[in-house]
């Protein structure tokens, strides 16, 4: 990965693909958005569903993307998560984004393990996850899709909204080199 910076402008070879691909989940979400609309019971038609579906998706591509440019650029995992743009109660905007997407790729597993017994609980990495989340939304159903909504702050729903803020994060990341 190879990022060239002029003035306050980059060519990043990974973040136009990131936007290629945000872009095209995004005409799925919009057809999903729609079918929403109309339906009746959007619940039931398995809409929600699949919106979760892209959502969750997308998330683990931007993950995929932090994760590339931070190491690129030889920063630390917290360090990079300390990079605003920042949320309300100090959470930074990927910090977020990757607490999403971790929740996406293993929340069946900590679903299998609260249902493993009444006292059961979760721990560790996951449970500072679920925090991260619940700093933002609570962890409910359609997750996901309620931790975008919380972070376009009223935009449509669509995942390349967020390339703004990623694009700042990776600006005051590379700020900090």
């Amino acid at each position: 990965m190879a990022i060239i910076k002029v003035g306050n402008e980059c060519t990043d070879a990974d973040f136009a693909l990131l936007c290629r691909h945000l872009k095209i989940l995004d005409v799925e979400l919009s057809q999903i958005n729609a079918a929403i609309t109309s339906s009746c019971d959007p619940e039931s038609d398995g809409l929600c569903d699949a919106g979760e579906y892209f959502i969750g998706h997308g998330l683990i591509a931007i993950q995929r993307y932090l994760t590339a440019t931070r190491t690129s650029l030889r920063v630390s995992l917290p360090d990079a998560f300390n990079v605003p743009p920042m949320l309300q109660g100090g959470l930074s905007f990927v910090a977020a984004i990757n607490a999403a997407a971790n929740y996406w790729k293993h929340m069946e597993e900590w679903i299998e393990t609260l249902n493993m017994s009444d006292d059961a609980h979760l721990k560790g990495s996951a449970l500072k996850t679920l925090q991260r989340i619940e700093a933002v939304t609570p962890w409910e159903e359609y997750t996901c899709a309620n931790l975008l909504a919380a972070l376009l702050d009223g935009q449509v729903l669509g995942l390349s909204h967020l390339l703004p803020a990623i694009a700042e994060w990776r600006l005051n990341l590379m700020a900090k080199i």
